[in-house]
């Protein structure tokens, strides 16, 4: 074994073996082998128009085409929590808001450190308006 090794036998039928391994032809999967779906398949997919604010786009593949819809809707859902005044929920009067006077589900209550901008644990009507 030590003479294959050292008269370069070995290294040189390894190379070879290693050659003809590579020349061996995978099978080629045609386009033809990918059937599109039948002409009378249900379409699972919604063909409803995207909301308003959505971008949408048409690609022809293969096997047909796709229609890509994404975005974000015009109105949120929570838009009147961005419309808040102080009154509104200021429960002691002092003109300004704690984090106790904002509702858990509301958009400040998530925000609240962002929105007060000294971080000095209240909101005042600046810093709300800053926000709004």
């Amino acid at each position: 074994m030590k003479t294959l090794l050292r008269s370069g036998v070995l290294p040189g039928l390894l190379v070879l073996a290693g050659a003809a391994q590579a020349q061996t032809a995978m099978p080629r999967q045609s386009a033809e082998t990918i059937a599109p779906p039948a002409t009378s398949a249900p379409n699972t997919l919604t063909s409803a128009l995207p909301p308003q604010g959505f971008r949408t786009v048409t690609m022809q593949t293969p096997q047909g085409p796709v229609t890509v819809n994404w975005g974000q809707e015009n109105t949120l859902a929570n838009a009147s929590d961005y419309k808040v005044t102080i009154q509104q929920l200021d429960k002691n009067g002092d003109g300004v808001l704690t984090r106790d006077e904002v509702p858990e589900n509301h958009a400040l209550s998530s925000e609240f450190r962002l929105v007060d901008k000294n971080h000095d644990g209240k909101i005042t009507a600046e810093e709300l308006a800053n926000w709004q």
